[in-house]
């Protein structure tokens, strides 16, 4: 009730999304560089007329209509309102998607009936935000492992389809009627048959097959529209010989992309059959690499000076600021300071090959499509910028860079005849820039004013920014800060004073820097995997009673960098494990000591 309270009196006061800086039903944008993203061709002193929430005339020079608002961009340039195609969408994020242009953001992961909700409430004006499209459940099979089922198929928008046959009853709600959908995501475990039949179903509804694949050759095959990552373009070309002995050297939770052991001779056949197929694909360089020397050393400083110097945005969450720059510091499961030069040197291999890929993929006429992950591993409307910026860096170039955050996201998405260009009849989302965006991608960031279903945004950040529909579910701090979760220990019971007894404790959530304690004893701890650790236990612990065993992650807040970059939320955040009992029985004919004492 009091946040219901609060946001009607914002809007009341004419607060709507960022702030309304002028709210006329008609805006006029002259004097303007329009740049066409089809082409990148220029047109000068270009007169640009918004009525209501679409855009009516597109014309060079031209008087304004009476009545209308009118901002002279003279020595500025325009291009569309900028698409963010792969979000996970969090409430407090509307401010910094608009400020930095992106008016129009695809969910790809979130709580289904909330992401419905919040997508309502924008296009009715009762809450403030880009226009959102979004998903239904995430479609997955099986998984290899219980380990995997466990921490994956927790996650409540996810649905597993174990057969062609379930598709159907799986997407049927979701492809026409009131609850249709705008995209159907998919995970890398389908079988192609369950893909096929998913791709099959999509169709009836005209909607996009966007997700995770294991090899791109299957996902062109069955007809699927957009590739997530690069993992499966890397897999398609994969060096047997060289990922299998490259591997072996690596520890357990050192994450090494795929782009890392590919043969890079069978790179034009994979990209000329992505091409052919018009299949489009989005690289998520960003959070793929975002411990690259490269990367961090050009954007770890632009997250900082906005999240924590600008007091405004004071409403993001403390926790999840903290993890984002984390992840310039941490490549799987490890601290990027604590990497081997040979693993440094492998992720830097796989860095540069990426970039390879992309800049192959852009020469040869494939479409490229911007979905940062945010706000996953980095920070939402900024990371948009620098995923452009990194696509651009690629040897790709700017246009490409442009094209993929507009009109091809557009056109994956089915909505090129409401989005991603500039024209009569498509929305009336528009941004304003200082310098031209060919010359250098990063003059997208130097934003002049943003128009967002035709009304014109202030470019501020409200510190009492609240949304009134809050997601419905607790979360985690993001995918980086994963919470300990401990299913059992073996030995369940030991004797007492036992020489050089071994523990062995399994769960989810598990780090390299993960510590057992013993009745509150932090013992010397070996990482085994993210479900497993071992422990010596001390004999002068092993005294005779029953104790808790459990696992703590150490605390990010006191300054701690740790996490992986996969894991995803576990509930409410705590970086100590339920508790498991262990028994210490007494010798023969011992009588029983006191529980020792915590130190």
């Amino acid at each position: 009730m009091k946040i219901f309270h609060k946001s009607a009196y914002l809007f009341g006061a004419g607060f709507l999304m960022c702030g309304l800086l002028m709210a006329q039903d008609r805006v006029v944008i002259r004097g303007g560089t329009l740049v066409n993203v089809r082409d990148g061709k220029l047109t000068p002193d270009a007169t640009i007329v918004v009525e209501g929430d679409r855009i009516v005339s597109v014309s060079p020079g031209g008087a304004s209509p009476q009545g209308a608002t009118v901002i002279n961009a003279a020595g500025k340039y325009i291009i569309p309102g900028l698409i963010e195609l792969h979000s996970h969408y969090k409430d407090w994020v509307a401010e910094l998607f608009l400020n930095y242009g992106v008016t129009t953001v695809v969910d790809l992961g979130a709580p289904h009936e909330w992401i419905q909700a919040q997508k309502e409430g924008i296009e009715k004006g009762f809450v403030p935000g880009p226009r959102l499209f979004a998903g239904a459940y995430n479609y997955d099979g099986p998984e290899d492992s219980e380990e995997e089922v466990t921490e994956w198929t927790a996650r409540p928008y996810v649905h597993t389809v174990t057969k062609p046959e379930d598709a159907m009853a799986a997407l049927e709600p979701f492809i026409q009627g009131p609850s249709k959908v705008d995209s159907i995501k998919v995970l890398e475990n389908l079988s192609e048959p369950t893909l096929r039949a998913i791709v099959r179903e999509a169709r009836k509804g005209n909607l996009p097959v966007i997700g995770h694949f294991k090899d791109v050759r299957v996902a062109i095959a069955a007809g699927a529209n957009g590739i997530e990552h690069l993992n499966s373009v890397a897999y398609a070309m994969l060096d047997s010989r060289l990922n299998q002995e490259a591997r072996a050297k690596l520890r357990p939770g050192v994450a090494i992309n795929n782009t890392a052991f590919i043969d890079v001779k069978q790179l034009p056949g994979v990209i000329q059959l992505m091409v052919k197929n018009n299949a489009y694909l989005n690289p998520t360089l960003l959070v793929g690499w975002t411990a690259a020397n490269a990367v961090r050393e050009k954007f770890s400083h632009e997250a900082f000076d906005l999240l924590f110097n600008n007091w405004r945005l004071r409403y993001v969450p403390l926790s999840w600021r903290l993890a984002l720059l984390k992840e310039y510091q941490e490549v799987g499961l490890w601290h990027w300071a604590d990497l081997t030069p040979y693993e440094k040197d492998l992720y830097e291999k796989g860095y540069q090959n990426a970039q390879l890929i992309v800049k192959t993929f852009a020469e040869a006429g494939g479409k490229l499509y911007t979905g940062t992950d945010c706000a996953g591993g980095c920070t939402p409307g900024l990371g948009t910028h620098q995923e452009m910026e990194m696509i651009a860096d690629s040897g790709a170039g700017p246009l490409p860079a442009l094209q993929s955050a507009t009109i091809n996201s557009a056109e994956l998405m089915r909505m090129a005849d409401r989005l991603g260009t500039i024209e009569a009849g498509k929305a009336g989302d528009v941004v304003i820039l200082d310098a031209n965006p060919l010359e250098d991608i990063r003059n997208t960031r130097k934003i002049f004013r943003v128009i967002s279903r035709g009304r014109v945004l202030d470019g501020q950040y409200h510190p009492e920014f609240e949304n009134p529909l809050p997601r419905n579910e607790w979360e985690d701090t993001g995918h980086m800060f994963p919470s300990p979760e401990l299913r059992w220990a073996t030995p369940a019971a030991v004797v007492e004073g036992s020489m050089g007894t071994s523990l062995t404790v399994r769960g989810t959530g598990f780090l390299p820097y993960s510590i057992i304690r013993f009745n509150g004893h932090k013992l010397k701890t070996t990482f085994l995997s993210r479900y497993e650790l071992r422990t010596e236990l001390p004999d002068r612990l092993l005294v005779p009673g029953t104790y808790n065993v459990d696992v703590e992650n150490p605390d990010f807040a006191s300054g701690t960098t740790v996490g992986p970059a996969y894991l995803y939320p576990l509930g409410i955040r705590s970086n100590i494990s339920n508790p498991f009992l262990v028994l210490v029985k007494p010798k023969g004919g011992a009588p029983i000591h006191p529980h020792p004492r915590e130190k």
